[in-house]
């Protein structure tokens, strides 16, 4: 019955939507330039303190990529070319701040001070190099950076979080981190990484100021408006998407179940999209179909069952689009980690080329080109 749910389930995410003519692959991958395990010693200390890491795939194994991760992943995206004769390619979703722990040290935990992620990068001796690779990425094709928020944290109740000094999260401070998943966390708190859930007005009137200049800064940084963008945990509404639309994107990448915020803070409304569908905006939703996840279970057979996800997608003659978060990349923590799951990505992508010769690997931004001229 399982089977039968989960097959079900993969044409009914299909069966809407405008149908393309070509065979489309889009890799979204989330949370570039976000911190989240600084090194290996930090890690060591939860597992002191005696925090429940098996349930927190990002904190034992995710953080900013280091300039190693980005070459040995551009290897494999140059090894693998789809009929249009372009290699895969990465739809780099970016976080463009982090926290400025040192300042906040200084000037007191109650005011939110945050720094650019080209910053936070050059304090890790790994990854001063590591922008100087993105930019080499996005010249090659193979990597395409898009919006996904100013921070992924909700500044608010980290705030107060940190009110504590004996708190987890003044610990995780200390040590240059800002977050458990809830599933991990010993505090009974709501997500520190839904960054644009809203708790009252004073969340709102911060989340759509950060959007906007968070996009700003996208723009400053990377010299081009970001075309799509990705709400931190699917959870996003109606306003955020009017100052989206105001700076340019025309795109609004997610899964098939939007969570989005109620003004009065009363929590969020479960709203369905499928590709292709607008807003009346004119902006297009695009849903990712395909999961390609291999570090939250390495038991499970990634590859197979994202060839199933594709197989079907191009079946009702829609773009196959994988969801593969940063994590599965990242070996400077855990080299193992990606040296397993490169391997794993390179066996999947060159299935889909020998079994779809034609396809093409093409970024989010010009799948909405694409829809949007259909």
């Amino acid at each position: 019955m399982n089977k039968i749910k989960k097959m079900v389930r993969r044409n009914l995410v299909n069966a809407r939507g405008p149908l393309l003519k070509r065979r489309y692959v889009i890799i979204e991958s989330d949370d570039w330039g976000a911190i989240r395990q600084p090194s290996g010693a930090v890690l060591n200390a939860m597992r002191e303190r005696g925090m429940k890491l098996e349930h927190d795939q990002y904190i034992r194994n995710d953080g900013l990529a280091s300039a190693e991760d980005l070459q040995a992943l551009y290897e494999v995206l140059n090894l693998v070319k789809g009929g249009s004769g372009k290699p895969a390619a990465i739809t780099a979703n970016t976080i463009m701040a982090n926290p400025d722990f040192e300042r906040m040290e200084k000037e007191g935990l109650n005011r939110y001070r945050f720094e650019h992620f080209t910053d936070t990068l050059k304090r890790y001796p790994e990854h001063r190099r590591s922008f100087d690779l993105w930019k080499e990425g996005m010249d090659a094709g193979l990597f395409r950076p898009q919006f996904h928020g100013r921070e992924h944290l909700h500044v608010n109740r980290w705030l107060r979080g940190l009110e504590d000094p004996g708190s987890e999260t003044a610990f995780l401070f200390k040590n240059r981190l800002y977050a458990l998943c809830s599933s991990a966390s010993a505090e009974d708190r709501k997500s520190y990484m839904a960054a644009w859930e809203w708790d009252d007005a004073n969340d709102r009137d911060f989340t759509l100021a950060a959007i906007e200049e968070g996009l700003r800064m996208f723009e400053e940084t990377f010299g081009y408006h970001s075309l799509t963008a990705i709400a931190p945990n699917y959870t996003w509404n109606a306003e955020m998407e009017r100052v989206m639309f105001r700076n340019g994107v025309k795109g609004l990448q997610g899964g098939v179940v939007q969570r989005a915020s109620r003004a009065d803070g009363s929590g969020n409304t479960i709203v369905r999209h499928h590709t292709g569908q607008r807003n009346e905006l004119g902006q297009v939703y695009t849903v990712r179909n395909c999961r390609f996840e291999p570090s939250e279970n390495p038991g499970k057979d990634w590859v197979g069952s994202c060839m199933k996800e594709i197989s079907t997608a191009f079946r009702w003659r829609k773009p196959a689009i994988i969801e593969s978060h940063r994590v599965n990349f990242i070996g400077y923590i855990n080299p193992e980690n990606r040296d397993r799951n490169l391997k794993l990505i390179r066996e999947l992508l060159e299935n889909i080329v020998k079994t779809w010769p034609d396809v093409e690997f093409i970024t989010s931004d010009r799948l909405c080109e694409i829809i949007v001229g259909e």
